[in-house]
């Protein structure tokens, strides 16, 4: 009885370690740099993008445990692994990225950051195309970042 109690408490601290670590690895590589395109390419204002940067934060922190299960996921049905090619992996990261990118980054634009519709609409292409391309470097990211924080890694090998 103690070591099924043991065994459960084990389990939630581990599942709420994998949901920060996920978390937080997507916010570390995510709200910077389409910070900056909002300011910069799309033209928002300061208040407007500290609406969206600060939300995407809150959202990323839930986002990132889904990103996480849905790289793992998406290996799993396509049978990728560390050893399959390039273009495979980034075909599965592509897809986990946009998936989960795609609906949190529209939300956040026309929901909470304020800025108005020609401004949202400049900025949401870039934040779809970042969120698909940068799947693979994402997932790498993600990857070292789980193995510093000793979870389980989705690939073991390189990005390269």
């Amino acid at each position: 009885m103690e070591l099924e109690s043991n065994l459960k408490q084990y389990e939630k601290i581990t599942s709420l370690k994998a949901f920060l670590v996920d978390g937080s690895s997507r916010i570390l590589f995510y709200t910077l740099p389409i910070g900056l395109w909002e300011m910069f390419g799309a033209g928002m204002e300061n208040i407007e993008v500290l609406r969206s940067r600060g939300t995407s934060v809150l959202v990323n922190l839930f986002a990132g445990r889904i990103h996480g299960k849905t790289r793992e996921i998406l290996s799993y049905w396509t049978s990728t692994t560390e050893k399959s090619s390039r273009k495979r992996k980034f075909l599965v990261e592509a897809t986990a990225g946009l998936i989960v990118g795609g609906g949190t980054y529209a939300a956040v634009l026309f929901l909470v950051s304020g800025a108005s519709h020609e401004e949202a609409q400049m900025a949401l292409p870039f934040g779809l195309l970042y969120n698909t391309l940068s799947g693979r470097p994402c997932g790498w990211f993600m990857d070292k970042y789980r193995k510093f924080w000793n979870t389980t890694p989705v690939y073991e090998k390189n990005i390269f």
